[in-house]
């Protein structure tokens, strides 16, 4: 076998791969020959059918069936011999095998870019300093008061007004007709939220519990729900309950409510201080090494593989699909563009994986590699932010196949921590207009 690599870009290889005729014409024998025994043929015994006759009914299924074992066998012996790693499924293309001739087929592939990097160690970037106010604290507290506020029916006889949360029922017509998948049952709506149609949402202030209304609403040409833009649809409205927000007090009684672990507003306070500080740091390091990583990114320039780029870009539709599911819409009623949405995420995708060809090759030009520990303390440091037990955490990542992701993740922030301990750090009590600017256009 003979094979030859042809560079046609920076990232495309061409692989010319021959197989000798011997080795064909073997292949070809062999395969006519356990064929004649697998088959029956009218008017030969089994294994006793000429190859002729072999090959005027079967050849081409027998010729395809050793074009791919020539193929499959000699693959991998290709990519040992060319010392070179596919990135995505390569495309084959081949010619016709005929018996005493050479069978000749090639490989398109992308690969990973070969560049050179220098200088991105010692690189001047700048650290927001941590200020954690009074103010903050208290919005905090008061979240947490909000969240564990409780719902309950207004007993008096009253109308909605703004700020109540109304359970409904609803449907939505248009031309008589009702709209399919525009409709809900028990649907509560905070009044003056704007999470629903504002319209419908202003429309129903004013209504007792247990009244009805037809309410016109007229939708944009633009609106975001393709399947009312343009439309003027009438909901026929159904209250079933009004009811008001009550929130506890902050005080002693109220902490000592959420666990042992609080005897009094003051430890509630410390605590929610402790994790604020927490949170910030974290966002202030990930803020840092984005800069980092956009500064030693911009340093150099090659062409991207562009089966990452579509991996990154579909993954990021998954993603979105994934969120619009949790809230209960499908992609494809949500009025969402998925060629629209592909264009406008494909930048990012490409900033990604260019990001991540480079933290690679950092990785191999400072050996920098994952170790066994580094997956134990992962799962430990992953299971402390989810509050699951790492040991579990790790046989779903197991059993789903994500422990290459997972790898790979680790291993980009074990580089970054490399990088920020060589880098220049200076603290600013604000990010300069520039470094904001850098930080939007990411």
């Amino acid at each position: 076998m003979e094979t030859s690599v042809e560079e046609i870009g920076q990232v495309k290889r061409r692989i010319n791969v021959e197989i000798d005729a011997e080795e064909v014409t073997k292949k070809l024998d062999q395969a006519y020959k356990e064929f004649s025994k697998r088959v029956k043929v009218r008017g030969f015994r089994p294994g006793k059918a000429p190859r002729k006759v072999l090959e005027q009914y079967y050849g081409k299924q027998i010729v395809d069936d050793v074009k791919g074992d020539l193929i499959k066998e000699s693959f991998s012996k290709v990519m040992e011999d060319t010392k070179l790693f596919p990135l995505g499924s390569p495309s084959i293309e081949d010619e016709v095998i005929r018996p005493g001739e050479n069978f000749k087929y090639t490989i398109l592939m992308e690969v990973r870019p070969d560049f050179e990097l220098k200088d991105y160690m010692g690189i001047s970037v700048e650290k927001e300093i941590l200020n954690i106010s009074e103010d903050d604290v208290d919005k905090r507290l008061e979240e947490i008061k909000e969240a564990h506020a409780k719902l309950t029916s207004v007993n008096e006889d009253r109308r909605i007004r703004k700020g109540d949360y109304v359970i409904i029922d609803y449907v939505g017509f248009w031309k008589d007709r009702p709209l399919k998948g525009i409709n809900g049952k028990d649907f509560m709506i905070h009044v003056g939220s704007q999470n629903l149609y504002p319209d419908l949402e202003s429309g129903i202030v004013g209504l007792k519990k247990d009244e009805r209304k037809d309410l016109t609403i007229d939708f944009n040409e633009d609106f975001g729900d393709r399947r009312l833009a343009g439309k003027s649809v009438t909901f026929r409205i159904y209250v079933q309950d009004i009811r008001k927000k009550d929130v506890p007090e902050l005080n002693d009684d109220f902490a000592r409510s959420l666990g042992k672990d609080f005897k009094s507003l003051t430890d509630l306070t410390k605590r929610v201080k402790e994790d604020i500080t927490l949170q910030e740091e974290r966002k202030t390091d990930r803020e840092l090494k984005s800069r980092l990583l956009k500064k030693i990114t911009a340093m150099v320039d090659f062409e991207l593989p562009q089966v990452m780029v579509e991996n990154e870009t579909e993954r990021s539709i998954a993603t979105i699909k994934q969120n619009l599911v949790r809230t209960g819409t499908k992609f494809e009623s949500s009025g969402i563009s998925e060629e629209k949405i592909t264009q406008d995420l494909r930048t990012s995708a490409e900033e990604s994986v260019k990001e991540k060809l480079v933290l690679g090759k950092i990785a191999d030009m400072e050996d920098i590699r994952v170790e066994e520990s580094d997956i134990r303390d992962g799962f430990h440091d992953l299971a402390a932010r989810t509050g699951n037990d790492p040991a579990m955490l790790q046989q779903y990542y197991e059993k789903n196949n994500l422990m290459d992701s997972f790898g790979n993740q680790l291993l980009a922030e074990k580089v970054l921590n490399h990088l920020v301990q060589g880098a220049k750090i200076s603290e600013v009590q604000e990010i300069s207009e520039k470094s904001q600017k850098d930080r939007k256009e990411r």
